[in-house]
């Protein structure tokens, strides 16, 4: 059924999990975006470098998710339960094999973005996949790293008057802020902040009111 809430559907990348035997398939995401005004305190511009302090943003939210078989078993019942070494007591056992029945959507990750229309700047507050589906530290890990450029490359066409992407200095998925910050630097990006880390969009256009200074 549709969901309204959801704005866009869109592809990320392809990757290969454990949990799928290391089988490729597609990943996608659910976006949801909304308008809302903002309002920020004096102490946010340690993790939010802005220069318009009241203004609008749109929020933006992804969930990253792959496609799962939906199974069906037949299930025989014995006439009495049987005891098994292993499982105790038994009361049936499956009978052919199992049947799908269509797919559901199961999230791996989230995302979470404001664009701030009068600084025509991106601030990407968390992306991330779940920690079931990373196999690697988060600094080497691939898909991190293609979740999030498929993010930045969704945002920066969503939004192409865009000219800097901020984000925070830490996110707790992370074992260390040393760690996360290893990832910061490996997406391209540098201290701008006390709390925040930045990057010029590549290949941004210059807004007509001038870029703002962060």
């Amino acid at each position: 059924m549709r969901d309204d809430f959801w704005t866009h559907d869109i592809f990320l990348f392809s990757g290969t999990f454990q949990r799928y035997r290391n089988e490729r398939r597609p990943v996608r995401g659910k976006i949801h975006t909304s308008q809302e005004t903002y309002r920020l305190d004096t102490f946010e511009q340690d993790i939010r470098p802005m220069n318009t302090r009241k203004g609008t943003r749109t929020y933006v939210m992804l969930h990253p998710y792959v496609f799962e078989p939906i199974l069906t078993f037949t299930v025989g019942l014995y006439n009495k339960p049987k005891q098994h070494a292993d499982a105790g007591e038994v009361i049936g056992e499956t009978i052919g094999e199992p049947k799908q029945e269509g797919v559901r959507d199961v999230q791996i990750g989230s995302a979470q973005a404001w664009y701030y229309h009068e600084d025509h700047i991106l601030e990407i507050w968390e992306c991330f996949l779940d920690s079931s589906f990373r196999t690697h530290p988060i600094a080497s890990d691939p898909h991190m790293k293609t979740l999030w450029q498929a993010f930045e490359q969704w945002l920066t066409g969503q939004f192409p008057e865009a000219i800097r992407i901020v984000t925070p200095c830490n996110d707790p998925i992370a074992e260390t802020i040393e760690e996360y910050q290893r990832f910061l630097h490996s997406q391209g990006f540098q201290r701008i902040a006390k709390s925040a880390f930045g990057k010029p969009v590549a290949a941004g256009k210059l807004p007509q009111r001038g870029r703002a200074a962060v």
